[in-house]
């Protein structure tokens, strides 16, 4: 059986690159997602869902008795006069600036694996389990952030973060931080900070983190430190920040006490994010958008000078029902909710200052898809906005258009540049505005521009920021035009959410030492929780959950002999296990299906056999592919097996 399986390895050496010019369905060229010609001026209507849609979400737990105390305590002191010195700094009226509300500190105690393990005191519950928790002071915070640099970390492993003498902690998953570091890798290989991971925001200077470990996993195992954390002297939860300049002015009005605006309002969010480089924290605002089959997929529009990577989409926290409790009340609506989880970064462009994300967890029950228009409105457009001016309680501005700009950034700069005109939009990348009631405000950047059609309301464009004032409301805002990014990419999820890639999975059996991928959640989650000797790796790569015009099945196959699955896309490949290799091969149907060409946007999925396990490897890193070449003699390289994607 061994010199079959020789044999085959080097009979799909030759089909592999076969199925790679063109096998399949035969294709030579395929097309990425394409622009309905019937979509180009068609609005979208907003949509209210009647329940959340599900999604793995981070879980509160409720800590008790039998929770272990913090065996080691880091302390760091006052940071005020590094607070004093930003606040002064802050410009929050600044166009294309996300207000700053928190700053990195390192901690030089826990910066290496060995020197965090030293610190954790492990205890051992009834059923096995191990558990220890080390707690955080930043003297002075109004809230905290940890940064965790991640190794290695069980998928089944429990992080809960918690303010002391709380009665819950947010708990993530091992999976959650490996899924998360996997995005970011996959985003752009051995970019800095990819291997970090931000723990949920806690109120207050003094957080405990607790670690859980199931039964049978080694302390050992888990490879993680502490390096720095983020000290915000601002809490995203506050009714109103007390940056320097600019407080929310007095002219700004509630979304509570516009009526026609509520609906609106429950699709904005306040965001929280940070810089994985320096552990700085920002806020923006953001509007979660409908697509045209109203299915409830989290895409939120935010700026590009707010977010514009990866690594600080998986840092984004988003706070909804922001607002206050009445027209005037100045306090907080009590029902307002907080999602961690981060988001994956779809399209982001510099010039019309958009980002467009998706959400990893669902917003909660009641909040509002907002409809949207692909279509330029002409100057003199009503228009309104809602926004976090000052990061305050949710507000709504109302003007009009006043005509078009033309802004840019240079390379490194934080600060656009603009030349008006109320002229022609032609080559103009925003849209300008004026204020008959309310402004915007640092905090508001990323925040919707809506006209009004009957009763219903459109976003047509995204803050980039502007010169309004209450004493001057109507100085030049601008906000990007929101047509130009739908053309250039944004298309592509908002007219076919029908077609969304979803995530290949990657686990490493380390008795076997074969690779195991899977496109399904609940193979994914059955193997993670039922089959420890997988070890979850994360997101391989993207393909899509059903056939369309260009995609091509990955056929799955087992081998019970190497304990190994083969994965092709070549029909060849196919014709020849149904002719030669049944058995011992098992057919075990259509993993997912991805092209067997590019389509000017997917990356070849590289193939491997490894002449030690009879076994097969796959990887989309070109990085990955490079070391293997260079360092692991016993894997032969395949070619290109299919093409799929890096994103969703």
């Amino acid at each position: 059986m061994k010199a079959n399986l020789v044999r085959w390895g080097l009979a799909l050496g030759l089909t592999a690159l076969l199925g790679a010019c063109g096998g399949g369905n035969g294709s030579s060229t395929v097309a990425e997602r394409q622009l309905p010609t019937s979509a180009q001026n068609t609005p979208v209507d907003s949509f209210t869902p009647a329940t959340a849609k599900s999604a793995e979400v981070n879980s509160d737990y409720t800590l008790g008795a039998s929770d272990p105390a913090p065996g080691y305590k880091v302390t760091l002191g006052s940071a005020g006069t590094e607070v004093a010195k930003l606040q002064s700094a802050v410009d929050i009226r600044s166009i294309g600036q996300a207000p700053q509300i928190g700053l990195g500190r390192k901690i030089a105690e826990l910066d290496s694996v060995t020197t965090f393990a030293s610190r954790l005191q492990w205890t051992t519950g009834s059923d096995g389990s191990q558990r220890a928790a080390i707690r955080f002071v930043s003297s002075g915070a109004a809230g905290t952030r940890l940064v965790l640099d991640v190794s290695h970390i069980d998928a089944r492993t429990k992080l809960r973060f918690y303010a002391q003498g709380a009665a819950t902690a947010t708990e993530v998953t091992g999976t959650q931080v490996i899924d998360a570091l996997a995005v970011n890798e996959l985003s752009k290989a051995g970019a800095s900070g990819n291997h970090l991971y931000f723990a949920p925001y806690v109120e207050g200077e003094d957080l405990t983190m607790q670690i859980e470990l199931p039964a049978g996993v080694a302390t050992s195992t888990l490879q993680i430190n502490v390096p720095q954390l983020s000290h915000l002297f601002q809490s995203p939860t506050a009714a109103k920040l007390t940056l320097k300049i600019n407080n929310s002015g007095s002219c700004e009005v509630d979304v509570a006490c516009k009526s026609d605006w509520s609906s609106t309002g429950n699709s904005v969010a306040r965001l929280l994010f940070s810089d994985a480089s320096t552990g700085s924290s920002y806020l923006c605002s953001g509007t979660l958008l409908n697509d045209r089959a109203s299915s409830a997929t989290p895409y939120l529009l935010t700026a590009n000078h707010c977010i514009s990577t990866q690594t600080v989409a998986s840092t984004l926290q988003t706070f909804w029902f922001y607002r206050a409790s009445a027209c005037g009340s100045g306090t907080l609506y009590s029902a307002s909710k907080t999602v961690n989880g981060g988001a994956a970064l779809l399209y982001t462009d510099n010039s019309s200052d958009a980002t467009f994300l998706r959400l990893n967890s669902s917003p909660p029950s009641g909040v509002t898809y907002s409809g949207w228009s692909p279509s330029l409105p002409a100057a003199g457009t009503s228009i309104g906005g809602v926004h976090h001016p000052a990061g305050d309680l949710q507000k709504v501005s109302l003007g009009t258009t006043t005509g078009f700009a033309t802004c840019s950034r240079a390379a490194g700069s934080e600060t656009f540049s603009c030349s008006f005109t109320t002229g022609s939009s032609s080559s103009t990348t925003h849209v300008r505005v004026g204020w008959n009631s309310g402004v915007t405000e640092g905090g508001s950047s990323g925040s919707g521009l809506f006209i009004t059609s009957g009763s219903s309301k459109y976003l047509v464009g995204q803050l980039s920021g502007g010169g309004s004032t209450c004493s001057n409301p109507t100085a030049n805002d601008v906000y990007g035009r929101f047509d130009l990014a739908y053309t250039a990419g944004i298309y592509k999820w908002l007219d076919n959410a029908a077609a969304s890639r979803v995530p290949v999975y990657r686990f490493y059996n380390a008795t076997s030492r074969v690779h195991f991928f899977t496109a399904s959640t609940s193979d994914r989650d059955y193997v993670i929780n039922n089959i420890p000797q997988y070890a979850y790796e994360g997101i391989a790569f993207y393909s899509y959950a059903a056939s369309a015009t260009g995609l091509s099945p990955v056929y799955r196959y087992y081998n019970p002999t190497s304990n190994g699955h083969f994965y092709t896309a070549s029909a060849s490949d196919v014709i020849y296990i149904a002719a030669n290799m049944t058995p011992p091969f098992v057919a075990e149907g259509i993993g997912w299906y991805s092209q067997t060409a590019s389509d000017g946007v997917s990356a070849p999925v590289y193939r491997f056999y490894n002449t030690a396990t009879n076994a097969h490897f796959y990887t989309i890193s070109a990085s990955d592919r490079a070391f293997i070449n260079a360092n692991l003699p016993t894997y032969r390289d395949e070619g290109v097996a299919f093409y799929s994607w890096t994103s969703q």
